[in-house]
């Protein structure tokens, strides 16, 4: 039988994500590898559940745990090499039957066009990914995430592993299926990354900032929306475990955004959430130049 290695239980999308799994495989053995102890309970009551703790500096132990599992779902390290590195070091030596499954978390933070005037710039679609050579062209001149993308498709195109990405947009939004409601986890309804690192800018500059004319436009997605991707996805890694072949991997690659806001809107609601919270001074928005925005910009 398959067995899953999870990193990410207690994420944004993770902890959504294992709970709908649990859902529709109620039978396949999963370990989950993570830091706290606070979802142990929850977890467990899962089912065929394996916990155990670690952190993601123990590339030992990643490794081996890669190598013991014939899945390994990655939701939680898009953009750590070392992680990533470990996890392909195991899969190589993998002592599982089968070739193993990798799907792994990546974003659409590969793909921003780095303008600095803050306004739109039209384009037919910028990155296409039902191309696989647009997917063959991903390398570490992709940030955040592309370093990682590019060891795993070289991975799958050398056949080690049976690759699949799912690339969501800035994710927002809280789900009732998180694993974390049910234990009481702060988790639950923590912002994802992509929120939080707004944020964290807005805070230390003590303004919302937008670029220029803020009509640039950002990519979201609801968290939802991203956890039935992935189901999607992973079923289509199980119906083709046996037929994948290496040069798959260019067409597994799929990207998830739903809704398309400017960024003078996106900053206008950071505003008025980090005032009611106390947070900043002012709910109003302040138009800056790129090196002024922060890390929004950068």
């Amino acid at each position: 039988m398959a067995s899953i290695l999870f990193l990410g239980a207690s994420g944004q999308v993770g902890g959504a994500f294992l709970t709908v799994f649990r859902k529709t495989h109620p039978d396949i053995p999963i370990t989950a590898y993570l830091r706290s102890t606070a979802l142990d309970t929850a977890l467990t009551a899962l089912g065929n559940v394996t916990i155990i703790h670690g952190s993601f500096e123990e590339y030992g132990k990643l490794e081996e745990l890669s190598a013991s599992h014939s899945i390994i779902i990655n939701c939680a390290a898009s953009f750590n090499v070392p992680v990533t590195e470990a996890i392909l070091k195991g899969i190589r030596a993998t002592t599982v039957p089968s070739k193993p499954i990798l799907l792994h978390l990546s974003g659409t933070g590969n793909f921003v066009d780095h303008s600095k005037l803050g306004s739109y710039i039209p384009q037919a679609r910028p990155f296409n990914d039902s191309d696989p050579d647009q997917v063959r062209k991903i390398d570490a001149s992709y940030p955040p995430n592309g370093a990682c993308d590019e060891l795993i498709l070289a991975a799958a195109a050398k056949g080690t592993v049976n690759a699949f990405f799912v690339c969501p947009g800035g994710i927002y939004g809280t789900s009732s299926n998180h694993i974390g409601l049910a234990a009481g986890a702060a988790s639950a309804n923590a912002p994802g990354v992509w929120v939080l690192w707004n944020l964290e800018n807005i805070q230390e500059l003590g303004f919302s900032p937008y670029v220029g004319p803020g009509t640039s436009i950002i990519r979201l997605v609801h968290v939802d929306d991203v956890v039935d991707l992935m189901m999607l996805v992973f079923q289509k890694a199980l119906n083709t475990w046996d037929t994948y072949k290496p040069e798959d991997v260019y067409s597994n690659f799929y990207i998830a955004v739903e809704e398309a806001p400017d960024a003078k809107a996106v900053a206008e609601a950071y505003g008025q959430l980090l005032f009611r919270m106390g947070k900043i001074a002012s709910p109003v928005p302040k138009q800056v130049s790129y090196e002024e925005a922060g890390k929004v910009a950068g």
